[in-house]
């Protein structure tokens, strides 16, 4: 049977032969501070969509912890969850989770942290994250901050258990934590559609902010910003990064919900498209169209015997796209129309990877541009209502 040094040692090598720990800095944070202490119980994904309650006790538990993935710590915001998933698998949506730990060293690279930089992270979860920035850094130097109070209370109690101190406060992660600003790197580890303008009055002139923009429609945007006055403008990253979004920009119905109401809908319009059920599947597509196409939920449904459709879900509107690009929308927004158009326009652009892709963040305002902020792009291309 493995050990959990053994384990551990594991990850990491798995990590550094990737390539998404490169720095001696980050190798030596992450064989210091364990990733099972944080993890005693969680929930596993079952064959039939439900979740399982797995505890340090179970034969599979330390396999998993020491997996390169995403391992959720919390479904619907409930305390008594896991211990009735404990009795026997049950659905639910995942509200926190321990990132997954090549996404973590790859953000961590990425924001090029130095000796001495004071550092804010939005979304304490389980506290790994935190104490791979203490150990980094110094505990007086990191401020992580959770918006649940359990959690917060628990990631204080496991980070101290691995000899690590760092301020973490009980809070809402949009407000930043004025108390400890400013700081010269921000990292967030829980999805927003804006960058909030706390953090960017909070960060230094030339720090750094690396954040998920959220959107519905997934696309997995990482932005790397820098500050300048009351503004923050990057790139992209080239990989994939997703996070739980903050709990106030959850939809009103999630996608499921939507689909089976269009489901129920009369026909809607029919007409031919130049993509089709697949499109999504090009990643550096699906950012493009994630931040194009706002408000926007997905799924992927195969009729009895048909081909796969993707369906394009938002409030009151739904559009299908088969493998063919016979497309059927109804309700205010033509929501094929709209992936259409930013389909169209990536194609004429030339196809471009996510990392040419950038944003300038001014106030309420966001500019997606390519390249250089000189090449602006039309936010919301295509997009038409009915009257």
């Amino acid at each position: 049977m493995t050990d959990p040094a053994t384990a551990h040692a594991r990850m990491v090598d798995r990590l550094v032969a990737a390539g998404e720990l490169r720095t001696e800095p980050w190798i030596r944070a992450f064989r210091a501070v364990p990733r099972h202490l944080f993890l005693p119980r969680f929930f596993w994904p079952t064959p039939t969509g439900d979740w399982a309650a797995v505890e340090a006790h179970d034969p599979e538990w330390l396999d998993r912890v020491y997996e390169v993935a995403s391992i959720v710590t919390q479904l619907d915001n409930d305390r008594d969850a896991w211990s009735e998933a404990r009795g026997a698998p049950r659905p639910g949506t995942p509200t926190s989770s321990s990132s997954d730990p090549g996404l973590m060293a790859t953000m961590l690279e990425a924001l090029d942290i130095r000796d001495g930089h004071r550092v804010l992270e939005i979304g304490t979860g389980t506290g790994y994250n935190a104490a791979l920035l203490a150990e980094r850094l110094a505990d007086d130097l990191v401020t992580s901050v959770e918006v649940d109070p359990a959690l917060a209370e628990q990631a204080r109690r496991t980070v101290h258990a691995v000899g690590r101190a760092p301020t973490i406060v009980t809070g809402d992660g949009r407000a930043g934590v004025p108390d400890r600003a400013p700081y010269d790197r921000v990292i967030a580890t829980a999805g927003v559609p804006t960058v909030p303008t706390a953090w960017i009055r909070q960060t230094r002139p030339g720090g750094r902010i690396l954040l998920n923009l959220y959107a519905e429609l997934g696309g997995g945007a990482l932005a790397l910003l820098t500050v300048d006055g009351d503004a923050a403008q990057g790139k992209f990253l080239p990989q994939y990064g997703a996070f739980m979004p903050t709990r106030d920009v959850q939809p009103s119905r999630t996608t499921q919900e939507r689909f089976t109401c269009a489901l129920r809908d009369p026909a809607g319009e029919r007409r031919h498209a130049e993509l089709s059920a697949d499109a999504l599947d090009d990643l550096d597509f699906a950012m493009l169209a994630a931040l194009l196409v706002p408000g926007t939920g997905w799924i992927t449904f195969t009729p009895n015997g048909e081909p796969p459709q993707l369906w394009l879900l938002a409030d009151g509107s739904w559009a299908m796209i088969d493998t063919d690009g016979i497309t059927e929308q109804r309700g205010p927004r033509h929501l094929a129309d709209e992936l259409s158009a930013a389909y169209a326009l990536w194609r004429e652009l030339g196809s471009p990877s996510r990392d040419r892709f950038g944003i300038t963040i001014t106030g309420e305002h966001q500019q997606l541009w390519l390249d250089s902020p000189v090449r602006r792009l039309d936010r919301h291309p295509g997009q038409r209502h009915t009257a």
